[in-house]
């Protein structure tokens, strides 16, 4: 039987920046999303679970760098479906932490898109709009009960990851093992990097809210 090949799965060279990394991640599960495709007869669940473990380990230079050592030349075991008729911005087959993870990626694009026009010093429509949208996303999350420092977009992947292994846990569930999670696996470094990066998402979320 052949090994899985990450960057095969995410469709990347092995030569690919976060960025790309990121981003392929991003197209491929709004594509393999399981609850939109459940609809059309077509269960996505294992490629969705391929995905998020490609990029959870292609995503951290440590454990790439192991799994580079590791897995060089593998190629990849990985089922393709046609899914060119599929509205990727639909909802209505959403259920689950799937509604909060679309939430709280579609919430960080609109962030990305505001630090960029706050950079640029335009102060446009567009802010209000962006306002206006992000708050529909906060209002669900915060419904869930889901504290802003596990909206960022790495985190929500590893929540969504887990709660596909089991789709009857709880959120509060979900949150303590991340917590225990980082506790146990992510190193220091690492830990202060993502709080970091969660600290300048919750900065541009107020800044944004206050426009």
């Amino acid at each position: 039987m052949e090994s899985i090949n990450y960057y095969e799965i995410l469709g990347v060279s092995e030569k690919a920046s976060p960025a790309e990394i990121t981003a392929a991640k991003n197209q491929l599960a709004k594509k393999y999303h399981p609850d939109v495709n459940m609809k059309n007869g077509i269960d996505t669940t294992e490629q969705m679970q391929q995905i998020l473990e490609a990029y959870r380990v292609l995503s951290n230079p440590k454990k790439r760098a192991k799994y580079d050592r590791e897995n060089a030349g593998h190629k990849a075991v990985m089922q393709t479906f046609d899914l060119h008729n599929m509205d990727e911005t639909e909802e209505n087959g959403d259920s689950g932490f799937v509604v909060y993870w679309k939430a709280a990626n579609a919430l960080y694009d609109i962030i990305l898109e505001s630090d960029l026009i706050f950079k640029a010093k335009e102060r446009t429509s567009r802010l209000t709009q962006l306002s206006t949208h992000a708050l529909k996303h906060i209002l669900l999350l915060r419904q869930a009960s889901i504290p802003e420092r596990y909206w960022h977009p790495d985190i929500m992947n590893w929540l969504l990851f887990t709660w596909y292994k089991n789709r009857n846990v709880t959120i509060d569930y979900l949150l303590t093992q991340y917590d225990e999670y980082i506790k146990k696996s992510m190193s220091g470094i690492d830990r202060l990097k993502l709080q970091k990066e969660t600290h300048h998402f919750q900065h541009s979320l107020k800044r944004l809210l206050k426009y």
